[in-house]
């Protein structure tokens, strides 16, 4: 499975730019699987409990909603991967496959109502509390849970745990540290050391008088009531719309602070290499193994906290599991599709080169999921880095949107089975319909292509061959990057180079490894050496703002070096206003001012395939969920 998770960006207030710097993500491997319609009807579950949806003027939120699971009729279930995790540590994991086993074994406080992306239900909270002013979240924790070691869940937990992910600084934790920091700044600091001395299940008062100080970003009222002060981190004193959607990742869930103490504890900038590859979580799987390169197997937690609940204490986030084990394999597409159709496998992730074998293969259901999922794990644009003199000009810009047929490409790349798209606001995503309002995508005409580039001042060829402005400047050849472990990059790069080279504009492919594309793309600054190229963004978590705030506050060379204060301004505005018509309005005028300068080419987003024997179900589809790249847990899931 190629990963998910985005690459790390600093959100700007005002005109102060933070870079935090992270760890390269791990190759691309597989084109994002798409699909078409299918004859079997989809088994995925698709309605959820309600719970109410969070906003700064909320004093509490009721999160217990009634769930009545499915009885079981087997006991165990076959996944079968491309990639491995790259850490089991819920601090560390920055990639889809390492989510997807640290959702089932660690929880959070919260987690996306069903398959909403914009309401929660609790999960180790109860219910919680927002101030008006959105800088203030009062959580208040479920008594009883308690670790699969027997060890007890409380606020002061919570406390070490969040400042544990603040504190190792490994490449997710900006996703916190954008609003909580270890330090006031001023005349409080958490430390390895403070961590790793306090009594989290027995505190003395020495201990409560550093975790209940008030002016730090996570401050404990009582052993079941904790709250989190916004405006520590590095957006400043600031609220932030999606808080809650940070939440819901790996580096926001409880770990047991007994268990990282007997395994070295915490040190600061470090990981921690027994937490790698074991777990112990509060949540309703325990791992069982993991072979490095082969599996991974989850049991059910015998000693789960939630299976004493009454149903109507539950919810679809908390229920006990159905299925007693879950094994992973990690195996290449061929391997996986054939051990689906022996019914060795009953889920696989397969690429959309293989939608036609799937189709025809008895007794499987494949879903073409709504395109928001292929936005969660890949929306694709062209950069064209402004340090390359010829990209100053906007009529060149322009002449390059036009000389791309968009439709072919997803034909020729995806089997047809993707959709153009204007960005920043990912397309399925919340505001991408009020943000791209009155715009079309970007169109195919290699006439008004050459016409431009010859308006621009250099020699251009029409599609007949004729040569205009024949004695403009011959536009000079510059290296095209993408990463050769991609087939979608390649496919695409080879396609866009002709379509460039027959208006005048010579290009030279030059594919890299993943580890060396990365290196250069998500380095601050222009890039003289490679001006264009393909460039991709998946999500950190699931809000517009993640992307938006990617795409043009980091002055990447995958991001053609942008930054535009103007355009800063209106994503800080996006980001800190709760009254939707302010965001959708701030949305819409960074996606005009990007579209009508042509900054990036907005190229086109693959849909994503759900894919699994027919008689599997109960998955609860979210863009947000890292189970088999579209939903949150393992635990509905079940046998018809």
């Amino acid at each position: 499975m190629s990963p998910k998770k985005g690459v790390s960006r600093a959100l700007v207030v005002g005109l102060v730019v933070v870079i935090v710097v992270v760890a390269a993500i791990a190759a691309v491997g597989l084109t994002r699987p798409t699909a078409k319609s299918t004859s079997t009807t989809s088994s995925i579950t698709t309605t959820q409990p309600t719970a109410t949806t969070q906003s700064p003027t909320s004093s509490s939120v009721q999160t217990t909603t009634s769930v009545t699971p499915p009885p079981t009729n087997q006991s165990s279930l076959v996944v079968e991967e491309g990639l491995q995790p790259d850490s089991l540590d819920p601090a560390v994991t920055y990639e889809t496959p390492g989510w997807e086993v640290v959702e089932q074994v660690y929880q959070g406080l919260v987690a996306p109502n069903g398959t909403s992306v914009t309401s929660y239900v609790g999960v180790l909270a109860q219910n919680w509390s927002v101030s008006p002013n959105g800088m203030t979240y009062t959580f208040y924790l479920r008594k009883g849970v308690h670790f699969s070691n027997g060890d007890p869940f409380n606020a002061y937990v919570e406390w070490f745990s969040i400042y544990r992910t603040l504190i190792m600084n490994q490449a997710p934790s900006f996703i916190l540290g954008q609003n909580l920091a270890y330090t006031n700044g001023v005349n409080f600091t958490v430390n390895a050391s403070t961590l790793n001395s306090i009594n989290y299940f027995d505190p003395s008062p020495q201990n409560l008088s550093v975790m209940e100080y008030p002016y730090q970003s996570v401050q404990v009222v009582g052993p079941y009531e904790i709250v989190f002060h916004l405006g520590y981190g590095y957006n400043g004193y600031a609220p932030y719309n999606a808080f809650l959607a940070t939440l819901t990742t790996p580096m926001a869930y409880a770990v047991d602070p007994a268990v990282v103490e007997a395994h070295g504890g915490v040190v600061a900038n470090q990981t921690n290499s027994w937490m790698f590859s074991n777990m112990v979580g509060t949540g309703f799987y325990m791992l069982k193994s993991w072979i490095p390169g082969q599996s991974i197997t989850l049991v059910k937690n015998p000693n789960y906290w939630a299976d004493n609940l009454s149903p109507s204490q539950l919810n679809y986030a908390i229920q006990p599991a159905i299925i007693n084990t879950i094994t992973i394999y990690y195996k290449s597409t061929t391997a996986r599709i054939a051990d689906l159709k022996s019914g060795v496998a009953q889920m696989i992730e397969a690429p959309v080169q293989d939608y036609s074998v799937l189709q025809g293969i008895p007794g499987v259901n494949v879903t073409k999921l709504p395109i928001a999922f292929g936005s969660s794990e890949d929306i694709y644009y062209l950069y064209m880095d402004q340090g390359f003199a010829p990209f100053q000009n906007t009529l060149v810009r322009e002449a390059i949107s036009y000389a791309i047929d968009y439709q072919g490409l997803i034909n020729d790349v995806l089997d047809g089975l993707g959709v153009q798209y204007i960005g920043p606001v990912p397309p399925g995503f919340p505001y991408y319909t009020q943000a791209t309002a009155g715009l079309q995508p970007y169109q195919y005409n290699p006439v008004k292509a050459a016409e431009l580039l010859a308006q621009a001042g250099y020699r251009a060829t029409l599609p007949n061959g004729t040569v205009i402005n024949p004695n403009g400047q011959q536009f000079p050849s510059f290296n095209f990057l993408y990463t050769s472990d991609s087939t979608t990059e390649t496919e695409a790069a080879q396609i866009i180079q002709a379509e460039l080279n027959q208006i005048g504009i010579p290009v030279t492919l030059s594919p890299l490894t993943f580890q060396q594309y990365s290196g250069i793309m998500y380095t601050v600054g222009n890039s003289t050496q490679y001006p264009m190229g393909i460039a991709f963004y998946s999500e950190d978590y699931t809000a517009s703002i993640d992307y938006v705030e990617a795409i043009t506050e980091n002055g990447y060379v995958s991001t053609s070096g942008y930054l535009n204060s103007t355009i800063v301004n209106w994503a800080v505005e996006a980001a800190t206003s709760f009254n939707n018509q302010t965001i959708a309005q701030a949305f819409a005028n960074i996606t005009k001012a990007m579209y009508d300068q042509y900054i990036l080419i907005w190229l086109f987003t693959p849909y994503f395939l759900a894919v699994h024997a027919d008689d599997v179900t109960g998955m609860i589809p979210n863009p947000a969920g890292s189970g088999m790249g579209y939903f949150m847990f393992y635990n509905t899931v079940h046998y018809t």
